[in-house]
């Protein structure tokens, strides 16, 4: 292991500092998603993820009051004891602690979970490229919390750097890492296929939309967090701690922007549904004919069970839903086929 280049105690400082930053940032995505369930949404959502919306919120919430916690007991209520603020620290068995540490493993099993579902979606509902990431978060989720008994039973280890530690922490690092970078990479490369599939866009504004929903819906933001996450921790950095704490607030923030854009109709689906009427707006209205070829799609992602998915590339971006509606009883799916065909609401 490397040498720790930051005091502990003042890493801690540093983390709380972001975390409560974070926060924020956190709080504020979480009531703007509650006004816009109640007054502004596009789409609806099942019931499940306003649930796992909630909760990631309560874990978030708690998480940084446990940080806080933490820091007035180690630089107030015992910063004269031996050692001072970073013995305190540096002592991974604290119950307050361990806390933390099972609270993070439950809100990043939450937050991959809602990151796969996405992917799900992406990928015209099926499940076949997200069985690995479910496995990957499984694995997780047993290191995770063998991670948190062996912080209880550390009692006599007082850095998380320590051997007997090193492979546990690893272990959910690695495991995260490889959930968030492989779900990452195939929801991008769904969103980029798709766009190609479909011939590009036109101007500047759809492709930075594109670009930036890219960017939100593969969960990059994470993703690029726990690289840093993970190479600090076997370098041996105290910097490490700097981003850890963070990183629990992030786990709330990327599944609850991606449920945001949702619920605005800001995902994929609705750019390229978007992009497929203005490519088509110069020769066809949206209920005129073309000449043999498809005018334009209008997507309205509310599913009913029994619609079949559509087999090709351009009707499944009109069929995918970021998140189905169980309670819909029909799909809102407007198709304008070719002049054989007038537009039919499905």
């Amino acid at each position: 292991m490397g040498t720790s280049q930051i005091p502990l105690d003042r890493a801690y400082l540093t983390a709380i500092w972001l975390e409560t930053l974070f926060y924020g940032i956190n709080m504020i995505l979480f009531f703007s998603y509650l006004f816009i369930v109640r007054y502004k949404r596009r789409h609806s959502l099942s019931k499940i993820i306003v649930v796992v919306a909630v909760f990631m919120f309560i874990f978030s919430s708690i998480h940084v009051s446990l940080g806080f916690s933490r820091l007035i007991e180690g630089f107030i209520v015992l910063r004269n004891q031996n050692g001072g603020p970073a013995t305190y620290f540096s002592d991974v068995s604290i119950p307050l602690n361990v806390a933390k540490v099972i609270i993070h493993t439950v809100n990043s099993i939450l937050g991959d979970s809602i990151l796969v579902w996405r992917c799900y979606n992406v990928w015209g509902q099926n499940w076949l490229p997200s069985l690995l990431p479910i496995l990957l978060i499984i694995g997780s989720a047993i290191a995770g919390f063998g991670q948190g008994v062996e912080f209880a039973r550390a009692k006599t280890i007082h850095s998380a750097f320590e051997s007997e530690l090193e492979k546990w922490n690893g272990s959910v690092f690695s495991l995260s890492l490889a959930t968030n970078v492989l779900v990452t990479t195939l929801i991008a490369a769904r969103i980029w296929w798709v766009g190609r599939q479909i011939g590009g866009f036109r101007g500047s504004h759809f492709l930075y939309r594109r670009v930036l929903t890219m960017v939100i819906e593969s969960g990059a933001i994470y993703s690029s967090a726990i690289i840093i996450e993970i190479t600090l921790y076997f370098l041996g950095n105290n910097a490490f701690y700097i981003i850890y704490d963070p990183i629990a607030q992030l786990t709330a923030i990327v599944p609850t922007m991606i449920i945001v854009m949702t619920s605005l109709g800001l995902t994929s689906d609705d750019l390229y549904s978007a992009e497929g009427r203005t490519r088509n707006a110069p020769s066809t209205g949206r209920t005129g004919r073309t000449g043999g070829t498809m005018a334009g799609i209008e997507s309205r992602p509310q599913f009913a069970g029994a619609r079949a998915r559509p087999a090709n590339t351009l009707d499944s971006i009109a069929y995918s839903s970021s998140f189905p509606d169980t309670e819909q009883g029909t799909a809102g799916i407007f198709v304008e086929l070719d002049h054989k065909d007038s537009a039919k609401a499905l």
